[in-house]
C-alpha cells in the first residue's frame, strides 16, 4: 500500500482538468475513512428490533492544506505553491469545486498518473483560517467518486 503521509499532493481541476493547484506541502493531519452516506437511517421498533435503511457508504479524505500564500511562489524547500489569488488560485478553485464539479486529487505530485476523481465536501461555506505568519489554511474534505478507499493516508507503525 502506498504511503502518502509525507508526499506533496496536487489537484487538477477545470475543463479537462487543465488547471493545476500545488499545495506545496504534504496534507497536514490527514485521515481517510468511510462513512454512511447522508440520508441513511437506523430505527428501533418497540420490541427492540433494530432496522436500517442504507444509501451506501462514502470514502472520504480530510486534512489541512497549510501556508497558502497570497500569490503563487515557492516554499522554502523549493516546491511550487499555488497562491490564494488569481484565475487558477485557491479562491477560484474553491468557487468552482463548491458547485460539485469533479476534480483530481493526486496524492504524490511526482506520480501524476495515480489520482482519485473526487468531489469537495468541505469547505462549502466560509473562508480560510489564518496561519500565524499571515498565510491561509484550508481544512479540505473530499469524497471519492469511485466509492473506494483513498488509501495511503493511514499511519501504520
Amino acid at each position: 500500500m502506498p504511503d502518502y503521509l509525507t508526499t506533496i499532493p496536487q489537484i487538477t481541476w477545470g475543463a479537462s482538468f487543465a488547471n493545476t493547484l500545488n499545495p506545496g506541502y504534504p496534507l497536514d493531519n490527514p485521515v481517510s475513512y468511510r462513512a454512511r452516506r447522508e440520508g441513511s437511517e437506523v430505527d428501533q421498533g418497540p420490541s427492540g428490533v433494530r432496522d436500517s435503511w442504507s444509501l451506501g457508504e462514502d470514502y472520504l479524505l480530510e486534512g489541512d492544506c497549510r501556508w497558502i500564500p497570497g500569490d503563487n511562489g515557492t516554499t522554502p524547500e523549493g516546491n511550487s505553491i499555488t497562491g490564494w489569488d488569481g484565475a487558477t488560485g485557491w479562491d477560484a478553485f474553491l468557487a468552482w469545486a463548491r458547485d460539485q464539479n469533479a476534480f483530481r486529487w493526486i496524492p504524490d505530485k511526482d506520480v501524476p498518473g495515480t489520482f482519485f476523481t473526487v468531489y469537495l465536501v468541505e469547505p462549502l461555506d466560509g473562508g480560510p483560517a489564518s496561519e500565524d505568519d499571515g498565510t491561509r489554511r484550508i481544512h479540505l474534505k473530499i469524497v471519492n467518486s469511485a466509492a473506494a478507499a483513498i488509501a495511503g493516508y493511514t499511519y501504520t507503525p
